[in-house]
């Protein structure tokens, strides 16, 4: 009998053993093992491939490149130490963190480095390190192809590839494309499970590709010509610009020092800064060109008009001198030409206290000063000229000879665009094209006027002023050219260091055209304390000279 009973138990608890195996792998199988993969999957975003930086000729700049990533699973790992040793030969020290993961047996991830280069990835590939795996990366690995170049203008990214300074920051929105979705396996703690199961949710869409005005070129003439010249005079920094006056295209931007965008993290803020849209500074006698202008155009002065030739002159209790750049007043007046070409500026600062405060600031506003210019990069700082109301006795004196405002380079060598091209305000672009990652253009950008600023007349005029410059004024024979006439005007301007004017600190500068009479090129050069000399016509004329010579030859117009 207790066998019997036994045998039917037996029986009984199979059968409902069966058809609970049954149940769950039959009947409930589908939707028990959707309920399994949900506890133990997550939903992520899936980041898409950036989009490339190329010059105006297609170059490329910067793109993403395939990538890998290297992670370790420490409880698979049958030789720590050995693999911590094979480990440093390619990555080189590796973290306490580190050190202490790999030795963690209860542990099943850990990432050792994110989006390595090709090579590396096939060396330790090669070692077949038991625990140590390499996981393609779908967002690349963003590589700055040209290295330092135009690094200040063009910014980096970070490892997720979203843009932390420069273009790649202001275009992000275009290069990064649209994020897509993907299903993964995890573990308790959220991570990835090594081989688990991926589903794309929704996949992501490559970013579009963005042309620079940028010249490649000129982009490195420029560069190495402002390096030159930051070197040999031992100066804080410096900052260069090419334009084509009649598009507003950027075609080179150069800042000294820069930095390698491939190693970023390596260099400071001041080395990564793009002090050509960011740095104001006090301008000096370039902006007398503001002053000409103003005093042409309202007609309250002609080029027949004269002015008292001092050499100092008093005013709100305040004694203005010409600079020792300028060069000696030699008759007893003198024209508006002969102020500009010799750079006086007492003679500017009567230019301006005869034709008014209002005259001076309304052309200063209308030049495009006191604002940002909306040029595509970020960190645009806004020119500080204070309006009228705000002047002291001394301040449109002082202003007519560019002290007591403050610029960027960039809006300095866009007025000087206006007076190249017949007084058209022209606005600053850096992008050329959108274009899809087919190569097909998607926009390109058109030249785009502001607003006129002064008469072709005046901007003839204007002209005029420069040539004498070059010709017999403090840019000769700095500025000249042989075979090239060229135009453009020195500055040196004094820099204030915490809030006042530090004794021995200069700005100096040169702003040019070439060829004079229908230019081509506006080549903007300023350098920031340089030591052994600051005028512009000794330390920015010469790399005005280089960058001039290089461009025409480079448009294909030979010396005559």
């Amino acid at each position: 009998m207790r066998a019997k009973v036994f045998f039917y138990c037996l029986l009984a608890i199979g059968l409902y053993l069966t058809w609970r195996l049954y149940d769950v792998q039959v009947l409930q199988g589908k939707k028990l093992a959707s309920m399994a993969l949900a506890q133990r999957s997550d939903t992520v975003e899936l980041f898409a491939r950036r989009g490339s930086i190329t010059d105006r000729d297609g170059n490329v700049l910067v793109r993403s490149l395939p990538s890998e990533s290297v992670y370790a699973v420490p409880h698979d790992i049958t030789d720590v130490p050995g693999t911590i040793a094979a480990l440093q030969k390619i990555f080189g020290k590796l973290s306490p963190d580190t050190v202490a993961a790999l030795h963690d047996k209860k542990l099943w991830f850990y990432w050792i480095a994110r989006k390595i280069p090709a090579e590396t990835a096939d060396r330790l590939r090669d070692m077949h390190l038991a625990g140590v795996q390499l996981k393609q990366e779908t967002t690349g690995r963003r590589v700055d192809m040209v290295g330092k170049m135009a690094s200040t203008l063009i910014g980096f990214v970070g490892t997720d590839e979203n843009g932390l300074d420069g273009l790649e920051y202001s275009l992000d929105s275009l290069l990064r494309g649209r994020s897509g979705r993907e299903t993964l396996e995890t573990d308790e703690f959220g991570r990835p499970i090594p081989f688990g199961h991926e589903t794309i949710v929704k996949p992501a869409v490559p970013g579009l590709n963005v042309q620079l005005t940028i010249d490649s070129y000129l982009q490195y003439v420029t560069e190495e010509a402002l390096s030159t010249q930051v070197a040999k005079y031992h100066a804080l920094d410096g900052t260069a610009i090419v334009m084509d006056p009649w598009t507003g295209e950027v075609l080179a931007m150069a800042n000294v020092p820069d930095f390698d965008p491939n190693r970023f993290w390596k260099f400071n803020d001041a080395d990564r800064r793009d002090r050509a849209v960011t740095d104001v500074y006090e301008p000096g006698s370039t902006y007398k060109l503001v002053t000409a202008a103003a005093a042409l155009e309202s007609r309250k002065v002609t080029l027949q008009s004269r002015f008292p030739a001092l050499d100092a002159l008093e005013v709100g209790g305040h004694v203005i001198h010409n600079a020792e750049d300028g060069m000696p007043n030699t008759n007893p007046t003198e024209t508006l030409e002969d102020i500009i070409a010799y750079s006086h500026n007492v003679g500017a600062a009567e230019v301006g206290m005869r034709i008014g405060a209002k005259t001076f600031y309304a052309m200063e506003r209308k030049a495009g000063f006191g604002s940002v210019t909306d040029i595509e990069l970020p960190g645009e700082s806004p020119d500080i000229v204070p309006p009228p109301k705000d002047w002291s006795a001394s301040s449109l004196a002082t202003m007519s000879f560019g002290q007591g405002v403050s610029v960027t380079p960039l809006s300095m060598a866009r007025y000087y665009c206006a007076i190249a091209n017949g007084g058209l305000l022209m606005r600053p672009r850096i992008v050329r094209a959108i274009d899809e990652p087919s190569g097909q253009v998607l926009y390109h950008y058109p030249p785009e006027v502001e607003r006129r600023v002064f008469s072709p007349k005046v901007a003839s005029e204007l002209r005029q002023f420069l040539r004498a410059v070059v010709v017999r004024g403090t840019g000769d024979p700095a500025a000249q050219i042989k075979g090239y006439t060229t135009a453009g005007k020195t500055g040196t301007g004094q820099m204030v260091i915490n809030g006042v004017y530090a004794p021995g600190w200069y700005a100096a500068s040169f702003i040019g055209m070439v060829p004079y009479h229908h230019p081509r090129y506006v080549i903007y050069v300023k350098v920031e304390h340089p030591i052994g000399s600051y005028y512009g016509s000794e330390v920015a004329a010469p790399a005005f000279d280089t960058i001039a010579r290089a461009a025409m030859l480079h448009a294909g117009v030979l010396p005559k």
